[in-house]
């Protein structure tokens, strides 16, 4: 008899497991809470572009199974220069709206990397028991050379180090343990941010011909020798075993309730590790006021707390009157207090602040609320400190030859990114495949 694998779940992960299943002639269904597919991968067109409310860039190109699924599938990308490595592609103001000079504040964006390596290869080769624990004590142990900088060079400095990596792991500083951070692999070639079609497009042509039901909210898994009931807010489901795709946030919300109850081993890795805070203010206006050559601005605001310093500029792709601003960790749980109204007004405060008085309202908006959202209850995993190093590997585990787990929490490597929850699909897809050919 053919085994049937039901996943719960239709983020990357999970359409990543059923395709890989059901190209294997294996029977396969996946039940997704929310009424579209596609998770924390979500393209927004309100605003007349195609515009990634969740994941929106491919990090690292070379190597990464995403690239062929994206040009399999017609969805269009462009090339993000975070470090101003070609010059342009980053625009700076200082707290009262003035330009940095560019050379400089690349000069300091630019220290940032290879001074950091330094440190913390020195710091785990010479004192591996140094009592620096998280990123803020490594950042105020002070990076060699470091003090060399000054002016916008520093400015570049401070945004790297202390403003871009909070976004980088959706969490404070304080709060991130810089030692697991370093199991993070980032694939080569840059970062490719997907803007025509978006990854919604590539989540479609995953899903085409799968056995989907949305609008599915599971509530509790039953699991043993017999097999897997699922229920569910539209009625149970047998299968003979299930994989589970869940964000972390939602495990960590003890959402879904497992029976008999998961080890304690995964119960702890779960509790143990960190889910972030990422959100977004997609605006379009009447017409384009701002230079169309830079890929981000960044406003290194004197505001407590400083909001608005991360900016894309979406019309440098697709030419388009559209601005979108990112908000992480603190900051965004922070904005997530606020009205529409507030949030607008914020928004055009920071942008009179660098682009004059004559910046005109929005004639429309979008903003997500990923923490707020039962399905997702955050953004991304980070490497929380008080985790332990094999937490990733506890929560992937099967539990028996019955539950499977897969989602970009569960990546040694790349957690946090659509390609590592693609893989991980992928990877329980042929567990699941192993247990069926015995």
């Amino acid at each position: 008899m053919t085994a049937s694998t039901v996943i719960i779940g239709a983020g990357m992960a999970g359409l990543a497991a059923a395709r890989t299943l059901h190209d294997a002639g294996l029977p396969v269904t996946v039940l997704e809470a929310r009424d579209r597919i596609g998770g924390r991968t979500h393209t927004d067109r309100s605003l007349g572009v195609d515009l990634d409310l969740g994941a929106a860039w491919i990090h690292g190109p070379i190597a990464n199974p995403l690239v062929p699924l994206a040009r399999k599938h017609g969805v269009g990308w462009g090339f993000t220069d975070f470090l101003n490595v070609h010059g342009g592609a980053v625009m700076a103001f200082r707290a009262d709206g003035s330009r940095v000079d560019e050379a400089e504040y690349t000069r300091g964006v630019q220290f940032f990397p290879g001074a950091y390596a330094r440190l913390h290869t020195s710091l785990l080769t010479e004192k591996p028991d140094s009592t620096v624990r998280s990123m803020a004590d490594l950042l105020d142990h002070g990076l060699p050379g470091q003090e060399e900088l000054s002016g916008d060079a520093a400015l570049g400095f401070y945004y790297t180090s202390r403003v871009r990596i909070r976004y980088e792991d959706a969490a404070d500083l304080e709060t991130v343990d810089w030692r697991l951070s370093q199991n993070y692999t980032k694939l080569p070639g840059g970062d490719l941010l997907v803007y025509d079609g978006g990854f919604g497009k590539l989540a479609q042509g995953l899903a085409a011909g799968l056995d989907i039901h949305t609008g599915v909210v599971v509530e509790r898994i039953d699991y043993g020798s017999a097999g897997v009931r699922i229920a569910t807010s539209q009625g149970a489901f047998q299968a003979d075993r299930a994989i589970v795709t869940v964000p972390l946030g939602v495990l960590k919300a003890n959402a879904i309730a497992f029976s008999p109850p998961l080890p304690q081993g995964k119960q702890a890795a779960i509790q143990r590790m960190g889910f972030g805070r990422y959100e977004k203010l997609g605006l379009r206006f009447p017409r384009i006021f701002w230079p169309m050559e830079p890929h981000r601005f960044n406003f290194l605001t004197d505001a407590d707390p400083p909001l608005f310093m991360a900016w894309l500029n979406n019309a440098h792709y697709t030419g388009e009157p559209v601005l979108v601003a990112y908000h992480a960790a603190g900051l965004a749980r922070h904005i997530n207090g606020w009205s529409d109204a507030q949030l607008i007004a914020g928004a055009l405060k920071a942008l009179r602040t660098l682009f004059g008085p004559g910046v005109p309202e929005p004639v429309s908006y979008v903003r997500t609320a990923w923490e707020a959202d039962p399905f997702s209850r955050g953004s991304y995993s980070f490497a929380r400190l008080g985790m332990e190093p094999g937490d990733r590997a506890a929560l992937a585990a099967p539990v028996g030859d019955r539950l499977f787990f897969a989602g970009e929490a569960t990546h040694p490597h790349y957690w946090a990114t659509v390609h590592g929850a693609y893989e991980t699909g992928v990877h329980a897809a042929r567990q699941v495949m192993r247990v069926c050919a015995r």
